[in-house]
């Protein structure tokens, strides 16, 4: 049997053939619900299954994974999580032209907003506990509003987050002369990163989120600034 290995949509690389433990673990994950069956194909040389990874896989993965390819993100971009989380907020070219720095920032958001669902989850969970009946539509809406607003919250942070860190004196301060080993090699980081500011720049989807930042920043600024005054 030829198949894909389901570690290969973290690693990219296509296996022929599995051996006794691989094949028990790939049975594992479809009982999880991991992972599911893409395609069969049949051929002379044997039956060939494709195999991609779930919303629950991909869910658990941003949970616990930090280390990861873009082209994972790229890959399903059409998964509800990914659309929702991510997105919705920025354009597929700049995931895909991330810069090690930038996509640091990515994973720990993904990261973070799985965990605040699942945060969620367990309070609603816990406050089922011994009730006999389930929780009604108004309670599952409230909590379903909270969760969009920590989520929405999130994504206001990293579009604050990634403004301040492309500032040009930022750009300059992550190219540490101190990380790398020559003056040649701090040229060509300044100008991946300058590279990455300029693809963000131009990232629509960004750029109206980081314009909704900059009005609610602006417009908590002006109260507080007014109640000093008072």
């Amino acid at each position: 049997m030829n198949t894909y290995q389901p570690g290969s949509y973290l690693k990219l690389r296509r296996h022929e053939s599995y051996n006794k433990d691989e094949l028990n673990a790939i049975k594992r994950l479809q009982e999880l619900n991991l992972i599911k069956i893409q395609d069969r194909q049949k051929s002379f040389l044997g039956r060939k299954i494709s195999y991609v990874l779930t919303s629950s896989g991909l869910f658990y993965i941003f949970s616990n994974i930090l280390n990861y390819p873009p082209q994972l993100l790229t890959r399903y971009q059409h998964d509800i999580i990914l659309k929702t989380l991510l997105f919705q907020y920025f354009e597929v070219e700049t995931i895909a032209g991330s810069t090690a720095r930038f996509y640091s920032v990515i994973t720990h958001y993904l990261q973070e907003c799985c965990r605040t669902t699942l945060q969620r989850i367990d309070i609603v969970k816990k406050s089922t506990i011994g009730t006999s009946t389930p929780m009604n539509v108004k309670e599952g809406e409230r909590h379903t509003k909270i969760l969009e607003s920590d989520l929405q919250w999130h994504a206001k942070v990293i579009a604050f987050k990634l403004a301040i860190m492309y500032s040009e004196s930022n750009i300059l301060l992550m190219v540490n002369p101190d990380d790398v080993a020559n003056d040649s090699a701090t040229v060509a980081m300044y100008e991946l990163e300058s590279t990455m500011k300029i693809i963000l720049s131009k990232d629509n989807k960004f750029i109206q989120l980081l314009e909704i930042v900059y009005t609610d920043f602006g417009d908590g600024y002006k109260v507080l600034m007014k109640g000093k005054d008072e």
